[in-house]
C-alpha cells in the first residue's frame, strides 16, 4: 500500500465535516498507518519536528516528530484531538484540577505504533517518546489549534501558563 499525503489531508478534512467526525478520523488515520514503512518515504522533509500540514476553522492536521526521550509538558487543546502513531511507543499521561490550583496526574496510555489515541476537549496531557528511536505521529484537532487559547501546566509549581512558544520551550525536556 502507498501512502499519498495530499490525499491523507483530502480524506482527514472530509472526515472533519462529517456526523461522525472523531470516528472517521480515528479510522482515516488508522488506515493510513497500518503500513507505516509507506509513510517515510512518501513524506517531505520538514523544517521543524512539529510541522502544520493543513489548518481551517474545522480541522488542524500536524506531522509531530519527538525524540527519544523528549517530554512535551501538559497542556490542554481546547477541542478533540486524535494522534496516530506510525513510528515509536509515547506516554501519554493525563491530569485532572488539583484544589490546590495546580494539577495532577490521575491516569496514563501507552500508545504503539499503528495506533490511534482520541482526546476530549477538555483533557489535560503531556507526551513522552519512550522508545529508543523518535516517535513519529500525525496529530489532528477538531478546531484551528493555533488560533486558540490555550493552556501549559506546570505541575510542579502548580502554574498555569498561557500557551505560546516561549512558555512551551521553556517547558519541553529533550533527552
Amino acid at each position: 500500500m502507498s501512502f499519498d499525503l495530499d490525499q491523507f489531508v483530502l480524506d482527514l478534512r472530509r472526515a472533519a465535516a462529517s456526523d461522525t467526525a472523531v470516528r472517521t478520523i480515528c479510522e482515516t488515520i488508522e488506515a493510513a498507518i497500518a503500513d507505516p514503512t509507506a509513510i517515510r518515504p512518501a513524506l517531505p522533509t520538514f523544517d521543524d519536528d512539529e510541522a502544520l500540514l493543513y489548518e481551517d476553522d474545522a480541522i488542524s492536521i500536524w506531522h509531530c516528530v519527538y525524540h527519544s526521550g523528549a517530554t512535551i509538558p501538559p497542556h490542554d487543546h481546547q477541542m478533540a484531538a486524535i494522534i496516530g502513531l506510525y513510528v515509536g511507543r509515547e506516554q501519554n499521561d493525563f491530569y485532572e484540577a488539583d484544589p490546590a490550583g495546580g494539577v495532577r496526574k490521575s491516569s496514563e496510555v501507552f500508545l504503539e505504533t499503528g495506533k490511534t489515541l482520541s482526546i476530549g476537549p477538555s483533557a489535560i496531557h503531556s507526551v513522552a517518546c519512550i522508545s529508543e528511536i523518535s516517535c513519529r505521529g500525525f496529530h489532528v484537532y477538531l478546531g484551528n489549534l493555533t488560533e486558540t487559547d490555550r493552556w501549559l501546566f506546570d505541575v510542579d509549581h502548580r502554574q498555569k501558563l498561557p500557551f505560546n512558544e516561549v512558555n512551551y520551550a521553556a517547558m519541553k525536556r529533550t533527552a
